[in-house]
């Protein structure tokens, strides 16, 4: 094979390994690398790579060794510094080296003779040592093994491992910036459906799963409960105590409603002090006995700090197919009834059967203004 056409399959490999890196292909990007890298350079017969993970330097891929074997030795950071010798970008170990640096240098523990047994380094005759930094930072080593002589690696070797090297460092910086983005979306997409305080779906994610549960609801002839609950005694603790204290009883009653509830529930910070509760194949009266547990679980004395403070809950429960089939009314008239049970201190509110009873005792109520029938009690 002439010069040209030794360069252009080299390229053509080079190629083969950056497209499956930038593409995502690979199931196993760091054993394409590897078996990537042996065929460019010359000289190579077996080889490893390992890849900087917090603190410590693991195996990750391997050829001619038992991966599994390898993945029980790690290495420090300052360790592989040593390896790789910070002050060159590409490194050729002769056999009498890599002994020297296993027996002298750094390793003075068990790996040594663990190495020697599953890594076979008393048999290798020369070591191609490519380190992959990222913003100067040691990120990724190959080192690519040869056993039959230490002139293995030549000119041409060490000129392939310092292109393979610049390759591996553009597209594994290019890897890194878009994890970074991508994590930074999820973490606006996470931000977006669910309550900064209590880390509970906020009411856009509530409303959007809900109509899906409604849909399959109807399709599976299965009830389907929203329960309105808004704190009861919550505003005097804002008020005397401050929001801080406010926030910390929100986390805190939040809490109590993901231990209460079914663990199939969605429970939601629907704004300020309200929780809306999205309860599947459960009926009024299963919802009823449900916001029964959450109410008792809520006026449980809380201790924050220094304080002791007691307050309560009312719920308000609609129930699809009985109170209707459409969500907004479904939240409606669960939120009716919230103020209904508000007003008349009994708490819970799931049917319509003792409204006039309802109305009546709130309009002789002295704790209770005159105002619009049913209004939204948020406005």
């Amino acid at each position: 094979m002439s010069p040209f056409e030794t360069c252009l399959e080299i390229l053509k490999h080079i190629f083969e390994i950056a497209s499956k890196l930038l593409s995502g292909q690979s199931e196993n990007v760091y054993q394409d690398v590897l078996e990537g890298a042996m065929k460019i350079v010359p000289g190579a017969q077996a080889g490893s790579v390992l890849v900087r993970e917090n603190d410590r330097f693991v195996y990750v891929a391997a050829v001619g060794y038992e991966l599994e074997e390898l993945r029980k030795a790690t290495f420090s950071v300052e360790e592989e510094e040593e390896w790789v010798r910070r002050d060159k970008s590409h490194l050729i170990f002769m056999g009498e080296d890599i002994m020297r640096y296993y027996d002298d240098a750094v390793l003075k523990d068990e790996r040594v003779d663990f190495l020697g047994k599953v890594g076979g380094i008393k048999k290798i005759k020369a070591t191609l040592v490519i380190p992959v930094r990222i913003k100067d930072e040691l990120m990724l080593v190959l080192n690519l093994d040869n056993f039959e002589g230490n002139d293995a690696f030549d000119e041409n070797s060490i000129i392939m491992a310092k292109v393979l090297a610049n390759v591996l460092g553009i597209i594994f910086s290019r890897l890194e910036l878009e994890n970074q983005l991508r994590e930074k979306n999820q973490l606006l997409e996470y931000m977006s459906y669910h309550d900064t305080l209590t880390n509970l779906p906020n009411r856009r994610l509530l409303e959007e799963f809900a109509e899906k549960m409604l849909t399959l609801a109807k399709r599976e002839n299965k009830p389907l409960s929203i329960l309105f609950m808004d704190l009861d005694g919550f505003k005097p603790i804002n008020d005397v105590y401050g929001h801080q204290m406010g926030d910390e009883v929100l986390k805190l009653v939040a809490k109590r409603l993901e231990k209460f509830a079914r663990s199939s529930d969605t429970i939601s910070r629907y704004g300020g002090d309200e929780f809306v509760i999205l309860a599947y194949d459960c009926s009024k009266q299963d919802a009823t006995a449900l916001a029964e547990r959450l109410v008792k679980a809520i006026e449980e004395p809380m201790k924050i700090d220094q304080l002791t403070l007691q307050l309560s809950a009312s719920v308000g429960i609609a129930t699809f197919p009985e109170d209707g089939g459409e969500l907004t009314k479904l939240i409606r008239l669960a939120d009716e009834r919230l103020y209904m049970a508000k007003g008349s201190g009994l708490k819970i509110f799931a049917t319509e059967i003792s409204r006039c009873h309802v109305e009546a005792k709130i309009s002789q109520s002295s704790t209770v203004q005159a105002r619009a029938p049913w209004p939204d009690h948020r406005r």
